[in-house]
């Protein structure tokens, strides 16, 4: 079993923190369902798709609670996941993340609903996100630093919702892949996001 003591873990956070802070949006991916992974156990996550790049490790606090650190090509920040409803045999699970960090230019906050579903080597997950977006001064109006959205000049505030539904599959205790879509919503009169639709899959390795 994979164990960190709160220094180790720290450190290890801070350090991969540091690593690719670019682009000037939220995170954009999940790859993570509801149940929590476990005290003392943890998970690390690799994934590709029309977002970008992304690489997660979640760390089991408690049974209930996971803390980790979140990586994509356009943000980078650190997260907090707790399962009001877990289940980790299988059946439903329902849970709620926190989520901060840091963007070219700007930082973002970030509230996950996730709800999953384990029937034997499927995983099925849906999650709605709303992420709010505070640049640093309006020097990006183009969606060529992204080439994602297009943000008004002039604003430095905005917010987003994403609906994201897909699946995790079990290859065995240690392996699973992921595969999932989103839709993009804008909640800001600023905010145009240019392509709608973001899919993406990963490939997971838990330590028990």
């Amino acid at each position: 079993m994979l164990k960190f003591n709160r220094p180790t873990a720290i450190l290890y956070s801070a350090a991969l923190l540091l690593i690719f802070i670019t682009g000037c949006v939220g995170p954009l991916v999940s790859h993570e369902t509801a149940r929590t992974v476990g005290r003392s156990a943890a998970e690390l996550t690799f994934g590709e798709g029309s977002a970008g790049t992304v690489a997660k490790f979640n760390y089991g606090v408690l049974k209930d609670l996971d803390l980790g650190i979140h990586i994509e090509s356009l943000s980078a920040g650190v997260r907090a996941k707790y399962a009001f409803v877990n289940a980790p045999e299988g059946g439903f699970s329902f849970a709620a993340a926190l989520g901060t960090g840091e963007t070219f230019n700007g930082k973002y906050n970030n509230v996950d609903l996730i709800a999953s579903l384990l029937r034997e080597k499927w995983e099925p997950y849906g999650t709605f996100r709303f992420v709010r977006v505070d640049l640093e001064s309006n020097e990006l109006d183009s969606s060529d630093d992204t080439g994602l959205f297009d943000l008004k000049k002039g604003e430095t505030i905005y917010t987003y919702g994403q609906v994201i539904l897909g699946s995790r599959y079990w290859f065995d205790p240690h392996w699973i892949g992921s595969l999932e879509a989103s839709s993009l919503i804008s909640f800001s009169k600023t905010i145009d996001f240019d392509d709608n639709i973001l899919v993406g899959a990963a490939l997971i390795y838990k330590f028990l």
